[in-house]
């Protein structure tokens, strides 16, 4: 077959290669590799469309030549050149549990749908194609944006590397609802609606064999996180200012394989999520009533229960400590929490820990609260509390749950 005939050529920079016209119409380009054994000029030959598709091909070509990362570019794909970059900059520069996220998207999300390919292959539409996949999955947007802004780290430490030109991410869109969950999965995070509420709240009134109680109301209507709320030690509580000092959390340290997997998570005493979330709050009469009772109710059991075998309503004691004083775990606390639920016919409602946070929120908007009071209310420093004691006591703590108070 004959070879097309050129019908045009543009003249280039040293090393950047030239771009030519074909007598079809179409462009293509070729760049100088280097020499073969035998001193044969090596040529990389690539066509486009335009001109200018050429044109970035060879100049992506001829950065990878020049950092000599051509052959890596070429013969690795992105599974590869991404998870290394993961465990060598995500895991040294996250928390444990950021990077378990991490690790976790890019196995389930990335590697199946585009991990195969080469990262100079994947443009504005393969991520934009990627986004809708998921989308249409039914996985929630905070999934998807935390993929995305992983892809968007890689491909700007790729563009550091000279391995490609443009961030195939930056003008990819995410549409749809914030709040769409998988069934039986992200759905038990919701806040609880007044029906279930009820019901929950007739319950623990009913059954009061162990913690639960005293538990859930502090979350439910001090709108704490489970972790800072199993951290509490009754030197947080100041029932004479009515205040509760956030200062600790329970959380999980993690170890994790040379292939991202967790080999050992163990529980421990450490800092609030942010730095932020170190705080004072104030709270209603109801957490503070729950809580004095739960008091008296330990004090009790340390005179009575031979299995209790520490002082258990000590200033450094934890509010719901095991009956040995040390803390509780998430896992053991949530077990005790699914007991309950499957005692009371609570488990069809899908109610979380976290979904009782929720609910603290959804009670202030259901009573027309301004949305920066509630903001204050859940993540309000000292400096805020100091200032805002008398607007805080006057819209919220006196109208605060006035109806679902009389329920308790």
């Amino acid at each position: 077959m004959a070879r097309k005939k050129v019908v045009s050529k543009t003249r280039r920079a040293n090393n950047e290669g030239s771009i030519f016209q074909r007598s079809d119409g179409r462009w293509g380009g070729a760049l100088t590799m280097g020499y073969d054994e035998n001193g044969k000029i090596i040529r990389k030959t690539i066509y486009g469309e335009t001109q200018a598709e050429v044109a970035k091909k060879l100049s992506e070509i001829s950065g990878r030549v020049k950092s000599n990362s051509y052959k890596l570019v070429e013969n690795t794909d992105l599974e590869k050149l991404m998870f290394e970059y993961i465990m060598t900059f995500k895991k040294s520069t996250v928390s444990p549990r950021t990077f378990e996220g991490n690790i976790r998207n890019f196995k389930l999300h990335i590697v199946p749908h585009i991990g195969k390919m080469k990262v100079y292959e994947i443009d504005n539409y393969t991520i934009q194609k990627f986004v809708n996949i998921l989308l249409d999955q039914g996985y929630s947007v905070d999934t998807i944006k935390k993929c995305k802004h992983l892809l968007n780290q890689f491909f700007e430490y790729a563009i550091d590397n000279k391995w490609i030109l443009v961030n195939p991410t930056l003008k990819v869109k995410i549409k749809g609802k914030r709040n769409i969950y998988q069934a039986n999965d992200d759905e038990r995070y919701k806040a609880l609606p007044p029906e279930i509420r009820d019901k929950f709240l007739d319950a623990l009134n009913k059954d009061e064999a162990n913690f639960i109680k005293p538990l859930c109301i502090t979350l439910m209507f001090a709108g704490l996180r489970i972790g800072e709320t199993l951290a509490l030690k009754w030197k947080n509580i100041d029932f004479a200012n009515k205040t509760i000092k956030i200062e600790r959390a329970i959380t999980q340290t993690l170890k994790f394989d040379e292939q991202g997997n967790i080999k050992d998570r163990t529980t421990v005493i450490g800092d609030t999520k942010t730095s932020c979330s170190v705080r004072d709050i104030p709270v209603t009469d109801i957490v503070l009533e729950t809580l004095k009772q739960w008091k008296e109710k330990q004090s009790k059991r340390q005179e009575t229960n031979p299995n209790v075998t520490a002082i258990l309503t000590a200033p450094t004691s934890f509010v719901f400590a095991n009956d040995n004083g040390s803390y509780r775990t998430y896992y053991g606390t949530r077990v005790i929490f699914d007991r309950f639920k499957r005692r009371n016919g609570l488990s069809k409602y899908h109610i979380h820990f976290h979904g009782l946070r929720h609910t603290f929120s959804n009670m202030l908007f259901e009573m027309n609260e301004k949305p920066k009071v509630i903001q204050y209310i859940l993540q309000i420093s000292r400096y805020y509390l100091l200032n805002m004691r008398n607007l805080l006591n006057n819209i919220l703590l006196i109208r605060c749950f006035r109806i679902t108070y009389n329920k308790l």
